[in-house]
């Protein structure tokens, strides 16, 4: 008993042959666990530097991962617990990474692209096993746009500078990470496979940019939706355009604008140019029009010509929104510094000049497509392909030097976004356990 005890306390004992008996093991053998140690802080790695892409910081999670892995040696439950946890991150992170962290449906009721599709997890789950490491799995998820990469870029310039630093028109170092932060979830919301060649109308920069992949963009002003009748995000193609075009404006203008104002003063409709139209097809003398019935039986036009609201030329990119591109009789108004004044179309500065790029036929130069306008008929160019536009509501974006620059948010769209956004982070998960229309003229 005594040399038992011994031999315990020296750890061996001679053997029957004079050889050392091997000690008892002291060693006790971790819980196995799905996520290796270096995939595990790759992941954490990952999850602490998404705040760079624009997320909100998650302490918390960050922490309970960090108690897990500790636990995690000691006790199978909480090896089990750390693997799923780590599975919920992966998945979290690569959601939002691929489709953003906020349902745009939520804080933005005129986003009307369709989200991204939402990334394939179990693939993604394949890919580690075959020596992928998360970070770079997730990398791959985000949009790798120039634009948003220098938005990145700017976040983390933004973060190195002072609390109180201000840019030259005065906004604030915090307002401008906002920003930021707030169009880079926007981008996450749009399409990844956006061709080189198509339009951006930048509504809050009152700017159309005509992109050509290495040939410098064009740039015109635009008149965008006012902000009772915002213009909608949406993606189109231009399919033709329309040289001297009628305009038949929708229910909405004509209830609300055209019947008061020509109850008043019948001799305003044909003033203005507008044919009133039976359920036939036929114009109808404005003389024998009952301006005050409702519902309206009848269909307002209005003849092509200078005085049209849609001027001399229209872009008609069909989508459900009833919004294309035209010119307008009110140039004077492109001097304006804020540009939201119309129905929800896009009124554009230099029509023609636009119509003859877009176009890029040497039969349509830009001499020949005035000369067709001169004509006074209506006729419509068919495109040679159909040219992909997109209308953004973007608050920062670079300009054609890659600095960044920012516009007022004329629909106040960024803070229900950037509340959202904030919402999206701080989310351990259950599992763990712990605490957790188109342009009436202006008048």
């Amino acid at each position: 008993m005594m040399l038992a005890l011994v031999c315990a306390m020296l750890g061996a004992c001679a053997g029957p042959g004079g050889e050392s008996a091997p000690a008892p093991s002291s060693t006790i053998e971790r819980p196995a666990r799905a996520w290796s140690a270096a995939a595990l802080s790759d992941l954490r790695a990952a999850l602490d530097s998404a705040p760079a892409q624009g997320f909100a910081p998650d302490a918390r999670t960050l922490a309970e991962l960090d108690r897990l892995d500790r636990a995690s040696a000691r006790s199978a439950e909480a090896a089990v617990t750390l693997d799923a946890l780590a599975d919920e991150i992966f998945a979290r992170l690569a959601t939002h990474f691929a489709t953003g962290a906020v349902d745009p449906a939520r804080v933005d009721p005129e986003w009307r692209f369709l989200r991204p599709a939402a990334p394939d997890i179990a693939a993604l789950h394949a890919s580690l096993a075959t020596g992928e490491s998360p970070s770079r799995a997730l990398q791959a998820l985000l949009p790798s746009a120039p634009e948003y990469n220098a938005l990145v870029a700017e976040l983390a310039r933004l973060r190195s500078l002072a609390d109180n630093a201000a840019d030259e028109n005065g906004r604030a170092r915090d307002d401008r990470i906002a920003a930021i932060r707030a169009n880079l979830e926007r981008w996450r919301w749009l399409p990844r496979d956006r061709p080189a060649r198509r339009i951006d109308v930048l509504v809050p920069f009152f700017e159309l940019r005509l992109r050509d992949g290495a040939t410098p963009e064009i740039s015109h002003a635009v008149i965008v939706g006012a902000r009772r009748t915002p213009s909608p995000s949406f993606g189109a193609a231009i399919s033709s355009i329309t040289l001297n075009p009628t305009w038949t404006p929708p229910s909405s203008i004509v209830t609300n604008e055209l019947l008061p104002r020509f109850r008043r003063d019948p001799s305003a409709a044909a003033a203005e140019g507008f044919d009133v139209l039976d359920r036939a097809g036929q114009i109808v003398d404005p003389a024998l029009v009952d301006w005050r019935a409702r519902p309206f039986p009848y269909t307002l036009r209005q003849r092509a010509g200078a005085g049209n609201a849609l001027g001399r030329l229209r872009f008609d990119l069909p989508n459900p929104y009833a919004v294309y591109l035209h010119d307008t009789p009110s140039r004077g108004l492109f001097a304006r510094a804020e540009r939201a004044l119309s129905h929800g179309c896009i009124r554009v500065s230099e029509p023609d000049a636009l119509a003859a790029a877009v176009l890029a036929d040497p039969s349509w130069s830009l001499e020949a497509l005035r000369a067709a306008i001169d004509v006074g008929e209506t006729r419509t160019i068919q495109t040679p392909t159909p040219l992909p536009i997109y209308i953004l509501y973007l608050t920062a974006t670079p300009d054609a030097s890659g600095a960044i620059t920012y516009a007022d948010d004329i629909y106040r769209r960024d803070a229900p976004l950037l509340r959202a956004l904030d919402g999206a982070g701080d989310q351990v998960a259950a599992l763990t356990g712990a605490e957790t229309e188109c342009a009436a003229p202006v008048r």
